[in-house]
Formats: structure tokens, C-alpha cells, sequence
């Protein structure tokens, strides 16, 4: 039984590449640790291969948190009035009335679409003079899996203009099928309200201009993950080009075969330079930036980064914990703690995370504790006393048997 226990425990531990020392737990209770650059190194993108171990091996449930993704539940969503003017291949624009006083978000109900499209948002009083609220907006609906349609919001900082402005730009393709304009009351924003990036180490560039096309090429540190990136630009003033972000799928990768496309988008001088992608994970990815007749442009620097993640358990402060990293063949387990509500993120403390240290053949087997030893020899004993017991029965039957 006592070899049952701890090939139990190793079970729950092999395969894992990689592990992590979490802080000292001082207060039994609910903890944060947050997912570092370091981490996502080591992580698949859907944070499957990552655990919680105590002293003797055995996972300790969590929540895996996306800040940015979590929704309040209390969703009160007001239709609003909307005029939809439509130039396929050109943009579509809505001019939205708004009945409220003031609105900090637009809901638009579109027909479930794996496409993305950049947009721009104003603000009038008389539709006649427009203010400009953000200039460059990225439409990146989620398909509902249930339902045919879903919500997009747009949030922007709170204002009071009677009507606003949405142009989104199809770039010689097919519109959204937009169906409704809705507000949304506390629904569809963020549960934690403040964007929050944790950027990865400097990366490296190399560019290639050739033709009317610009190649650069991103090398990271580590394959770190990133959903986020900014460029660095320079060489002209005024740009309005089209890029996009290739992911290489053979180790044979070059600027002629930079592998397949992740993302496309546009940039410009009117714009932040700073785009949302598709959680990726990648050491090596390139950029094509279409320079049509212009000269091309200076790629000076590209930062990477993801938004905030981070993974909330219950911890006791008599055990020692670690993070157990990269198994190609974890799947996402299914604890009950899953669905508590633990978004209560500012009132829980977070543990730091140690070195990432790689898992020899011995360093994640469970070892038994110094003061359990007792038991071992206590079952030994147990064995000895049984077969000492059953061989004086053996010889006693033997000496009847002569007797007799």
C-alpha cells in the first residue's frame, strides 16, 4: 500500500519538463500566482500543461484568470437606434443615436465570423461637426458557440454626445452582418476594468526590403507567448500601408518562406502601432509590411507582450508548493474549484514564482518524508511477524504429521 501511494503520486508528476518553486505560503488561504514570460516559455497556449503540486506530488486544484476576457454577469444590454450605411468594398458606417445621457460602451450584434476589420469611433451633437474618440479600433469578434450571433463592445471613455460614429474600414472585402446597436449597462466590459500587458524580453530584428515588400524577421529570447505587439517606426512621415505577421511551420523558415499567415492589419501614422493578435507562441515569426510604390519603411523595434493571466488556488502554509511545467500530452484538468467565484483578485495576495528549473529523472519522483520512515519499518516488521508466524504453523503441522 505505502508503494501504491507514491507511484501514485509520481504518476501525477511524470511527464513534466520543467518546474518552479513557489513562494512560502505564511496564511493558510487563497492565493495568486501570476504567468510570467518565463512561464508561458514552457506552457502550451491553452495552459494545460500547467500544475500545482504540493510536498507529496498530488495537483492542487486552480483557477486559470483572464482578466481581460471575464465578464460580469448582471448584463442589462439597451437597443439602440442606428442608421447603417454600407460600401461593401470600402467601410461601413452606423451613426448610433444615443437616448442616454452618457455611455461608456457600443455592443454591436454580429453574425458569428472568424474575421477581423479595424474601425474608427466619433462623436457629434448635430451630426454635422464629428470628434474623434479613437481612431483605431480593432474588431475581433468572438463566434458564440451556441448561439448564431455575438456581441462585440466597444468601450471608450465615458461621454455624453448625441450621436456616434462608427466607420469601419472592409478594405475590399465582404462587411460584417451587423444586425443590432446595443448599450450595455455593466455587461460585455471587462471585470477588471484596467488592461494590463506584461511585455517579454527585447527581441531581435533583422529586415529585407525587396521589391515593394519590407521582410522583417522577430527572433525572441524564448518561444514566449504574446497576443500583443507594437512597432518602432521611421523613414517616412506620412503611411498608410498593409502588414501582416507570418508564423514559419518548418525549421527551414527564410524571408522567401516565412510560413503561414497569423494576422493581418494596417498601419499607419495615424495609429498607436500597437496590435492584438491571436494568443500565439512562437520563438521566431516575421512581418510583411506592402510598401506598394512608396520607400519602404524603418522597423526600429518590435516589443511583444500578453495580456494579464494569472491562476488563483487555496494553499496551506504547512506544505511546499511548485509549479510543474510542459507535458505534450497534459489536457486541461477538471477541478470543482472551477466553479467558485474567485474574482475577488485585488483581496488576494500573490506568490512569487522561482527559476525555471529542468525535471531530471529524480527530481519530481515523491520521496517519502524523514518522519514517515517509522511506517516503513513498521510494515516491515508487520511482514516479518506474519511470516514468522505462518512458518511456525508450517512446522507444527509438519511434526503432527510425524507424530501421527
Amino acid at each position: 500500500m505505502f508503494c501504491l501511494v507514491i507511484q501514485y503520486s509520481t504518476a501525477q508528476t511524470a511527464g513534466y519538463k520543467f518546474y518552479s518553486h513557489l513562494d512560502t505560503v505564511k496564511k493558510s488561504g487563497f492565493y495568486n500566482i501570476e504567468i510570467t514570460p518565463a512561464l508561458t516559455a514552457r506552457l502550451k497556449t491553452d495552459y494545460s500543461d500547467l500544475r500545482i503540486v504540493n510536498d507529496d506530488g498530488k495537483w492542487v486544484p486552480h483557477i486559470l484568470h483572464f482578466p481581460l476576457q471575464e465578464r460580469n454577469i448582471d448584463a442589462v444590454a439597451y437597443d439602440l437606434n442606428f442608421k447603417k450605411n454600407e460600401n461593401s468594398k470600402t467601410s461601413t458606417t452606423l451613426v448610433i443615436e444615443n437616448n442616454l445621457n452618457t455611455i461608456s460602451n457600443i455592443g454591436l450584434v454580429i453574425t458569428n465570423t472568424a474575421a477581423e476589420r479595424f474601425c474608427s469611433l466619433s462623436g457629434s451633437n448635430d451630426q454635422q461637426n464629428w470628434f474623434v474618440i479613437n481612431d483605431s479600433i480593432l474588431i475581433n469578434p468572438v463566434p458564440d458557440e451556441k448561439l448564431t450571433e455575438n456581441i462585440f463592445s466597444i468601450n471608450f471613455p465615458r461621454a455624453g454626445y448625441k450621436f456616434f460614429k462608427v466607420v469601419i474600414d472592409n478594405n475590399n472585402k465582404d462587411p460584417f452582418d451587423i444586425k443590432r446597436v446595443v448599450q450595455s449597462t455593466a455587461a460585455y466590459t471587462a471585470s477588471n476594468p484596467q488592461f494590463k500587458l506584461i511585455e517579454n524580453p527585447v527581441t531581435i530584428i533583422m529586415q529585407k526590403d525587396s521589391g515593394n515588400i519590407s521582410y522583417i524577421k522577430i527572433t525572441q529570447q524564448e518561444p514566449f507567448h504574446f497576443d500583443n505587439i507594437s512597432l518602432q517606426v521611421s523613414g517616412v512621415k506620412y503611411f498608410n500601408r498593409t502588414a501582416g505577421i507570418y508564423l514559419p511551420y518548418t525549421a527551414d523558415h527564410s524571408f522567401a518562406d516565412p510560413g503561414r499567415l497569423l494576422s493581418s492589419f494596417s498601419i499607419s501614422n495615424n495609429n498607436t502601432l500597437q496590435f492584438r493578435l491571436p494568443l500565439t507562441k512562437a520563438s521566431v515569426f516575421y512581418i510583411l509590411i506592402n510598401n506598394e510604390d512608396n520607400l519602404p519603411l524603418k522597423v526600429k523595434e518590435v516589443k511583444t507582450g500578453f495580456t494579464e493571466r494569472y491562476i488563483t488556488a487555496w494553499l496551506e502554509n504547512a506544505d511546499n508548493y511548485k509549479l510543474i511545467l510542459d507535458n505534450d500530452n497534459a489536457v486541461l484538468p477538471n477541478y470543482d474549484l472551477s466553479d467558485l467565484n474567485t474574482q475577488a483578485k485585488d483581496s488576494i495576495p500573490f506568490l512569487t514564482t522561482g527559476k525555471i528549473i529542468p525535471a531530471n529523472a529524480n527530481s519530481l519522483t515523491v520521496t517519502p518524508a524523514k518522519n514517515n520512515k517509522w511506517i516503513l519499518w513498521v510494515a516491515i516488521a508487520a511482514a516479518l511477524l506474519i511470516l514468522l508466524f505462518f512458518t511456525y504453523r508450517m512446522l507444527s503441522e509438519v511434526d503432527k504429521r510425524k507424530s501421527s
